[in-house]
């Protein structure tokens, strides 16, 4: 597998890309959502949320879905990429396009044990909230919080 960075084209999510979102929802997420039946299952997770893509070679590559409804504060509900497609720096393209679209105040939560996804935030300039987690059916969250004009690393 050829791991070099891949630019991607970084768009709004249409209906036709509801199925290749569901496929990398049921293949990425299935740690954080568990099994994910059919693009029901896609549209209701991501249910009221602004959708980007990140789309290469005009194959849908991976997904973020931000909840904006308690603007100004904007909470990062998913951000997935296709396994087959991962390590190829598309995951740190859609957070930076999250954070142009939906400004410096952006949170998310994250699995303790989600090491990669950690260390892909961290490399983001995004910071652990030690004071903000918890526990739930897949085990221990932090809180992450996007810090404007921090370095990436």
């Amino acid at each position: 597998m050829n791991n070099a960075p891949a630019m991607c084209l970084i768009r709004p999510f249409t209906s036709a890309d509801t199925q290749s979102c569901t496929a990398i929802l049921a293949l990425a997420g299935r740690g954080a959502f568990g099994p994910v039946a059919g693009s029901a299952a896609f549209t209701a997770a991501t249910q009221g949320e602004d959708i980007l893509v990140a789309e290469r070679d005009g194959i849908v590559t991976g997904f973020a879905a931000v909840h904006t409804g308690d603007a100004p504060e904007y909470f990062l509900h998913h951000l997935y990429v296709h396994p087959a497609h991962s390590g190829r720096g598309i995951g740190t393209q859609l957070l930076a396009a999250v954070v142009a679209r939906f400004g410096p105040h952006l949170s998310l939560k994250t699995q303790l044990a989600n090491t990669g996804a950690r260390r892909l935030y961290a490399r983001a300039g995004w910071v652990e909230d030690d004071g903000d987690g918890g526990v739930d059916a897949k085990g221990a969250w932090i809180r992450v919080r996007y810090q404007a004009g921090a370095p990436v690393r």
